[in-house]
């Protein structure tokens, strides 16, 4: 085994090393001298980069049982798109950038999902759209789960992670700019829309139903129209 150089790159070869024996989160690692051993280091550099590791949720350290596979969940990116969201730039430029990301995957995935088997979704969504109609901290966990929704009945797991991370630092970030805040029932309508265009089976209709509830929230923000990937 060739004796990685700089701790990021005996990082990156821990990483490849339970990706190579297939551990799973809860899986125990080698213990640090065998990967003392193994990647011909000292002590320092094992726990250094297993400390980055932990960092990102790819490991979790066990004071006195051990080091174990991580979940590597997204929340290990929270930290960093939050810091990088408020410090580079205008906050309602970077909020604008994060809406626009969401926009995308959010208009694909509910193309997704409204050319499908769609009566077990729209009740869930349509439970959550009668939460948002009761001001309070539900109603915002309720639009949460909206889109989360949404994410699962797609079928792409790593979306429900991305849209769930993009949301929770937009509305850590929102805070900072003054924004005209929606009332519960102007919320519920947005939401509703999108629910009666799944239900139609119509994924144009979908689609425009996402658009528009997207474009809301950026007049609120006062930002730009949506910059569409497939051209004007």
């Amino acid at each position: 085994m060739t004796r990685p150089k700089r701790s990021d790159e005996l990082a990156s070869a821990i990483a490849d090393l339970i990706i190579e024996r297939n551990l799973q989160p809860g899986d125990p690692l080698p213990t640090e001298n065998v990967l003392m051993a193994d990647f011909q280091v000292s002590r320092n550099s094992v726990r250094e980069s297993l400390k980055a590791l932990q960092a990102h949720g790819i490991v979790e350290i066990r004071h006195g049982y051990g080091t174990f596979v991580g979940s590597a969940s997204s929340a290990a990116l929270h930290p960093w798109l939050l810091f990088r969201t408020r410090a580079s730039g205008s906050s309602v430029e970077r909020l604008s950038e994060l809406l626009e990301i969401r926009e995308i995957l959010e208009t694909e995935l509910t193309r997704r999902v409204a050319g499908g088997d769609s009566v077990e979704l729209r009740q869930k969504l349509s439970g959550c759209v009668d939460r948002m109609r009761v001001e309070g901290e539900d109603a915002a966990t309720a639009d949460r789960q909206f889109h989360e929704h949404i994410c699962n009945a797609a079928g792409v797991p790593l979306a429900r992670e991305l849209v769930g991370l993009f949301w929770d630092v937009y509305r850590a970030v929102e805070t900072d700019v003054e924004t005209l805040s929606p009332s519960p029932e102007e919320t519920a309508a947005r939401h509703q829309r999108v629910v009666d265009a799944i239900g139609s089976g119509d994924a144009e209709q979908a689609e425009q139903a996402v658009h528009a509830h997207f474009s809301e929230v950026r007049d609120r923000l006062g930002t730009g129209p949506y910059r569409s990937p497939r051209g004007p």
